[in-house]
C-alpha cells in the first residue's frame, strides 16, 4: 500500500488526563478522529494527540470548550497515510 502526505489536524493536551478526557468526549459523542502519539514536528506537554481531518477543527474546538477539557494547541501538519488503491 502506498504513503502520500496529507493535512491533518494534530490536536495536543498538556497532560495525559486531559488526552484520555478527549478521547471519551469524542468517543461518547461520535465526533471525529483518533487518538495517536504526538508527531515530531509537533511539541506537547504529554505524549498523546488526537489526530482529525483539518475540516473538523471548528466541531472538535467546540466540543472540548464546552466540556473543559483543556488543550495546548491545534495544528495542522502533512502526515504521511497509507492509501488504498
Amino acid at each position: 500500500m502506498p504513503r502520500v502526505r496529507k493535512p491533518a489536524l494534530v490536536v495536543t493536551f498538556p497532560t495525559t488526563a486531559a488526552a484520555m478526557a478527549c478521547e471519551e468526549l469524542c468517543g461518547a459523542q461520535g465526533l471525529p478522529g483518533r487518538m495517536i502519539p504526538v508527531p515530531g514536528e509537533v511539541r506537547a506537554g504529554c505524549g498523546l494527540a488526537w489526530k482529525a481531518a483539518p475540516e473538523d477543527q471548528g466541531v472538535l474546538a467546540s466540543a472540548l470548550a464546552e466540556a473543559g477539557v483543556e488543550l495546548e494547541a491545534m495544528t495542522v501538519i502533512e502526515m504521511l497515510e497509507f492509501v488504498r488503491e
